[in-house]
């Protein structure tokens, strides 16, 4: 049965969520991303097509993304074999908007990090211990442990490149 996270609200509800499904995480990463007014961070290793390529997440995430002149989504990517081979909506996204959405790869000294998340306005956290399983936490007011998250993502972020399998060739 899927979780009900219309109740949540970011910044407010600091309940913490156990997620245990692919399923759960994309609806998790969802109802984040649709209450994100600043600010959508993920740090992925592969850019699971069963979390994060829903019709949902574009539509959250273009929202987001023009939703003012301020607003960035920052994704560091390891392994985008699979969102080049396959497709991704967030990949087609960061080409339309060029500007406000960007994917960076890690550099070797972040390789062997083994967790995954998503971090909204700084606050709202979903964290996988491990990239490899769907077991995940979920909070809407997590100051804290999304502060220190955001800060590895900010350092791993300035030693990164931009993902040349990524790039969009204009001919």
């Amino acid at each position: 049965m899927p979780i009900m996270l219309d109740d949540y609200i970011l910044g407010e509800s600091d309940e913490n969520i156990r997620i245990d499904s692919s399923e759960d995480c994309s609806e998790a990463v969802l109802a984040l991303i649709r209450q994100a007014n600043r600010s959508l961070t993920i740090f992925t290793h592969t850019l699971d097509r069963r979390i994060y390529n829903s019709q949902g997440i574009y539509a959250a995430a273009l929202k987001l993304a023009t939703h003012s002149r301020y607003s960035q989504i920052r994704i560091i990517i390891k392994d985008s074999t699979d969102a080049v081979k396959r497709g991704s909506r967030l990949v087609e996204l960061s080409h339309r908007l060029s500007s406000r959405v960007h994917f960076r790869t890690p550099p070797m000294e972040y390789r062997d990090f083994s967790e995954e998340f998503v971090i909204v306005d700084e606050i709202g956290l979903l964290h996988r211990r491990l990239a490899t399983r769907y077991d995940a936490d979920l909070s809407f007011y997590e100051p804290k442990k999304s502060r220190q998250l955001q800060k590895f993502f900010n350092d791993c972020w300035e030693k990164s490149a931009q993902d040349a399998n990524l790039r969009q060739l204009h001919l």
